[in-house]
């Protein structure tokens, strides 16, 4: 008996009770259909009943309260997202098989698909980057189809939800860093789009205070001002480097000074090599001016900040630097070509020092940054030193001859 059950369990895929389960299936996860929704919403008014339960039970202090109303929540919330997982997978993959998909639905199964790409490689952040995608889908469509009211109640579970799952994933960027067995390039370009997508998808629906305000509005105005006809290296540095002085405001704890210092100090060297293989003058000078402002906010977002230094010395002619940069920037508001041209000029002359004591061959910057300070009269001119010595100065035909 118990072998014919197990035939029978084995050949339900292609059986009768096999096409049942999937024709139920189709029919529980059909895009619109009110048995989905009605399913949907219940896991969903579940998951943040427990969270919100798990919220108040959290400042009572009774452990094994807690303990229960947390494993309610986690369970509740694992359920929630294979609903939501399942939705992808049977509806949105079937539409786009028979090609009925909208652009938006192939875009939710491109983004699925890269993420679940990453499970075998690195299942943390596999992880982080599927909850987010599933919270997201959710978040846009409780917005498009629900009242302001469950929209405000959604809320209260969502946005820190989300925010967790944002600073983890930061974090776990941040520890890559250090790997030194991985492509670090691939980290830090991970970095700046966590903290893109952060800003776009998820800032806006948090509360807005005016620190928050400012980093929206200083993204679009950043993307304004984006040149479309700068070459494409060169706008993806730009990028970089506002990206990663959002991230020093956004995710200052989840990623650290030293991760952070590495971040800087790649898109310099970026910076410098691409002086080096610039060979039209106008482009040149666009990544030199960029180089400058990677400067400067090396300085200001990881230098001034920093509490341990490798010796003494570094920190020595950090300090000298920067009690010259902040004497500079009083002149910003009275002339600020001449702020200008002292910045330049500081930073390039400790530069020039730094590259001279690089085992590699930055002849070519060093040659461009030389001919910048002469415009800029940032060489120093070393008065004639020849001393005379007495005595009589004979020439080597008249030695000669004597």
């Amino acid at each position: 008996m118990p072998e014919l059950q197990l035939k029978v369990v084995n050949k339900s895929e292609n059986g009768v009770l096999g096409k049942a389960l999937n024709n139920f299936n189709k029919v529980l996860y059909s895009s619109g259909g009110g048995f989905f929704n009605l399913y949907l919403n219940s896991k969903r008014n579940t998951v943040i009943k427990c969270y919100l339960n798990s919220e108040d039970v959290s400042k009572m202090g009774n452990e094994a309260k807690v303990k229960s109303i947390t494993e309610k929540y986690e369970k509740a919330y694992q359920n929630y997202l294979n609903t939501l997982e399942k939705y992808i997978t049977d509806t949105i993959y079937t539409k786009a098989q028979k090609r009925v998909s909208n652009p938006h639905e192939n875009a939710i199964l491109s983004e699925y698909y890269e993420v679940n790409s990453l499970k075998g490689i690195d299942y943390s952040e596999y992880q982080y980057g599927m909850q987010l995608m599933l919270l997201k889908m959710d978040w846009n469509s409780v917005l498009a189809t629900k009242t302001e009211g469950f929209v405000v109640k959604f809320k209260k579970f969502y946005v820190p939800v989300a925010s967790g799952l944002y600073k983890s994933a930061m974090r776990h960027y941040a520890i890559q860093i250090t790997n030194a067995g991985l492509e670090k390039d691939k980290v830090f370009q991970k970095i700046y789009h966590l903290t893109e997508d952060y800003i776009v998808n998820f800032m806006p629906y948090v509360n807005q205070t005016e620190e928050i305000q400012n980093i929206v509005l200083a993204h679009k105005d950043f993307l304004n001002k984006m040149d479309s006809f700068v070459r494409k290296d060169l706008n993806d540095l730009k990028r970089n480097l506002k990206m990663l002085e959002f991230t020093r405001e956004i995710f200052n704890y989840s990623l650290p000074t030293v991760a952070a210092e590495e971040c800087y100090q790649n898109i310099i060297e970026k910076c410098r090599n691409a002086i080096m293989n610039t060979y039209i003058t106008a482009d040149k000078f666009e990544v030199y001016m960029l180089l400058l402002d990677a400067i400067e906010s090396y300085y200001s977002n990881i230098l001034s900040q920093k509490t341990i230094w490798d010796n003494e010395e570094e920190k020595t002619c950090f300090t000298e630097i920067w009690d010259k940069f902040t004497e500079y920037k009083k002149l910003a508001n009275i002339d600020f070509d001449e702020y200008k041209r002292l910045r330049e000029v500081l930073f390039i002359t400790q530069e020039i020092k730094t590259l001279k004591k690089s085992n590699k061959d930055y002849s070519a910057a060093i040659a461009y940054f030389r001919e910048r300070m002469k415009q800029q009269r940032g060489l120093r001119y070393f008065k004639n030193s020849v001393k005379k010595l007495p005595g009589r100065w004979k020439t080597r035909r008249r030695q000669a001859a004597d």
